[in-house]
């Protein structure tokens, strides 16, 4: 049975937010082929167009290179300097790219690598980042960009390149480019990056007398442009003929914080204004928070540790905080638990609450994942502490003695790894929880 309602919310969470052609809430857009609005916080979406449908992201992929860079130094860039190689220039021969131009041999700061590539957009600088994530050559840094994919769980992305030159085999969706900028924001440094709005300066190198300047091309953050947005924070925007327009950003107003991402505009203009219309749906009809209580979903686990069943542990739905369409409440939201058939101690146990927006009028009807709560495991280690396992009776030493000692000696042990591990998984769980809400 238990497995039944695992597969059944996990059906239901696929065909609400990959389904495409499915009801949407939002404005619908004629020169944008695909949008996506996402709260920042917890990944809910909230309006969209054709979001999965795979297209040409162009120089928006530079948000999981940069991501992933940040990522990697964990916010020590001072002391870090990358060396250009032959292939950080000359892969880009006869691409007509944005670039910085880099020479071979150069030796750039991590900071201004990282800079150049968001300000300046710089293939050069994305394809010097994708060498330093990747531990070695550029082919090694994009396997880093799509092994991340695979752990986000995303459907529609595949990077052929770190800098976003079109390629057959270099594509993603609005809903996953969403959902990559919403994790790169969580790495240190990135939004520092990603929203910085002043010119920045490159200082002269070994083989580099001249002083680069970089500004962010942004018009809807330039503040004299007649397209300017005081809610728009950050951004990353991205061209090529094939991809036409496309544009990433991070956008927050009176609290609210929120992700758009916008793909094959067939203008410039048409980005700006249709990012315009967007931002200004989503900030007049997502107005705050709501806080929806514990609902007392309730499951039972089985957990399995020492080579047997040890009993079974309460999960159970912790609450969440959502960003609901205004008129939307509670109950508005069903919840479901998501469970693995069993624990294994010394994992962390995969157990989540899904929490389903049922409207799909005023608001998008999707579901996100929360870690659910997971009560009686310390108990149960207590329970189980001295007790000999069904698995050990068919291994008992001849000597009785030595058996008691091996026994005790090893429950002991067990328990109190056991123990150590599990405290440091839920403390960690209640960590990340703690830093999304």
């Amino acid at each position: 049975m238990k497995k039944l309602t695992a597969a059944l919310c996990a059906v239901l969470l696929v065909f609400c937010m990959f389904v495409p052609g499915a009801a949407a809430a939002g404005p619908a857009l004629g020169a944008t082929r695909a949008y996506c609005i996402i709260d920042a916080d917890t990944g809910l979406v909230l309006a969209q167009q054709n979001m999965n449908e795979e297209l040409h992201p162009a120089s928006i992929t530079k948000v999981m290179t940069l991501g992933l860079a940040c990522e990697k130094a964990q916010g020590n860039w001072e002391d870090t300097k990358l060396t250009v190689s032959h292939e950080d220039v000359y892969s880009l021969a006869g691409t007509d790219s944005s670039h910085i131009a880099l020479l071979e041999g150069e030796e750039v700061p991590l900071t201004d690598a990282l800079y150049a590539t968001q300000m300046a957009s710089a293939n050069d600088g994305a394809n010097l980042l994708a060498e330093y994530f990747g531990g070695g050559t550029i082919a090694d840094g994009v396997e880093k960009m799509n092994a991340k994919v695979k752990e986000l769980g995303l459907a529609h992305t595949h990077f052929s390149n770190p800098h976003g030159i079109s390629d057959e085999d270099h594509y993603t969706s609005c809903y996953d480019m969403a959902q990559i900028l919403r994790w790169a924001l969580e790495q240190p440094g990135f939004e520092q990056v990603f929203t910085r709005n002043e010119m920045y300066t490159m200082d002269p190198t070994n083989i580099q007398p001249v002083t680069r300047y970089f500004s962010q091309q942004d018009k809807l953050r330039i503040g004299s442009s007649r397209y300017h947005i005081t809610s728009v924070k950050g951004s990353k925007l991205g061209y090529t003929n094939t991809a036409r327009y496309s544009y990433a950003c991070l956008a927050e107003q009176n609290g609210v914080r929120l992700i758009c991402v916008t793909m094959q505009s067939e203008l410039s203009t048409d980005k700006y204004n249709d990012v315009r219309t967007l931002l200004d749906y989503a900030f007049s009809t997502f107005t705050g928070y709501t806080d929806l209580p514990a609902r007392g979903v309730t499951a039972q686990l089985p957990v399995m540790g020492g080579g047997g069943s040890l009993g079974t542990v309460t999960v159970s739905d912790p609450g969440v905080r959502l960003l609901l369409a205004d008129g939307l409440t509670a109950e508005d939201v069903d919840v479901a638990l998501e469970l693995p058939e069993t624990y294994l101690l010394g994992t962390e146990p995969e157990v989540y609450a899904v929490y389903t927006v049922k409207d799909g009028t005023k608001q998008e009807k999707t579901s996100v994942r929360v870690e659910a709560e997971v009560t009686g495991l310390a108990q149960l280690l207590d329970g189980s502490t001295g007790v000999e396992l069904e698995a050990a009776k068919a291994v008992k030493p001849k000597s009785r003695v030595l058996w008691l000692l091996g026994i005790s000696l090893g429950s002991t042990a067990a328990a109190a790894a056991v123990t150590i591990v599990v405290v440091r998984l839920l403390a960690k769980r209640k960590k990340r929880r703690a830093g999304r809400r």
